[in-house]
């Protein structure tokens, strides 16, 4: 079945600060290589699930003991790989998150890569409901096994004795009674390995279910979170279009008084000088004419 091993967990490393802070400022290259990079992983866990959904299905259907643990070893080394590079495209979109909060880029820029960032955890996140599905289904169909082999040992057996029985690492114990009373001891000490072994499957993929459902809402709240970063720099940028906008029109309501009052400034000058020509005139043929 799974092995022990504890490098099957979905575990994130410590996140170099290095990395978040970049020595000030990120660049567009940057960040669209750690996209990438995110993206090319995610390919290659796509594969990796298919790859582990094929041998879930042969280790359904061989009946052969050392087929089956040669098939569980192959799953588990997999499953490992997978998990880790799970963990490295978590660990990529921190690291992409935080070039939001990055003083130095301009609005547009942070609006950029909030969206693409979210755009990539969106996929992630229904990339791990797929795996998690996947798994569940395969446990479910192991159960259903189980539950057979059980039955047959104890054929009068309720279905809630039959659900803790396998719940609560039992099973093993009624084929172990079975043996005893049996004629065919190979062929009941071979099931007994058998329920055992896909016991300790079910286990192990019950965790991993448990890790990403863990991992799934990390990065629903990475996307929620993206998600107000983008409405928040959005409303900002729509506030500061509506002040330039109103100082647009401030400028222009100046400009239009400037321009009557300068007309009006021509207006009371034309008429002091027809003023002042007239004066003239009345001082001239009233006085020095005379």
């Amino acid at each position: 079945g799974y092995s022990d091993r504890e490098d099957t967990a979905i575990e994130m490393g410590p996140l170099d600060n290095s990395q978040a802070a970049g020595g000030g400022g990120y660049s567009d290259g940057r960040f669209f290589n750690l996209l990438d990079d995110a993206a090319r992983q995610m390919a290659q866990i796509d594969e990796h699930i298919g790859l582990i959904a094929n041998l879930h299905e042969q280790a359904l259907a061989v009946t052969s003991e050392s087929k089956y643990r040669q098939i569980s070893s192959d799953r588990d080394q997999l499953v490992a790989d997978t998990n880790g590079i799970i963990a490295g495209v978590k660990q990529n979109l921190d690291i992409l998150a935080r070039t939001v909060d990055d003083p130095t880029s301009s609005k547009e820029q942070r609006v950029l890569y909030a969206t693409r960032q979210q755009t990539l955890a969106k996929k992630f996140s229904e990339q791990l409901q797929r795996y998690r599905q996947m798994e569940y289904q395969y446990s479910q169909r192991n159960r259903e096994r189980l539950e057979r082999q059980y039955r047959i040992a104890r054929p009068d057996a309720t279905d809630e004795e039959v659900a803790n029985a396998i719940d609560n690492d039992q099973a093993g114990q009624v084929f172990a009674q079975s043996v005893m009373h049996s004629n065919r001891i190979g062929d009941a000490r071979r099931v007994l390995r058998d329920v055992e072994e896909r016991q300790a499957d079910i286990k192990k993929i019950d965790k991993t279910i448990s890790e990403l459902a863990q991992m799934f809402v990390e990065v629903s709240e990475m996307v929620n979170r993206q998600q107000e970063v983008i409405d928040s720099i959005d409303t900002a940028v729509e506030e500061t279009q509506v002040h330039v906008e109103s100082g647009r029109k401030e400028v222009n309501t100046a400009i239009v008084l400037r321009i009557k009052a300068r007309k009006k400034l021509w207006i009371i000058l034309f008429i002091s000088i027809i003023i002042i020509v007239v004066i003239v005139l009345i001082v001239y043929f009233t006085v020095i004419k005379k």
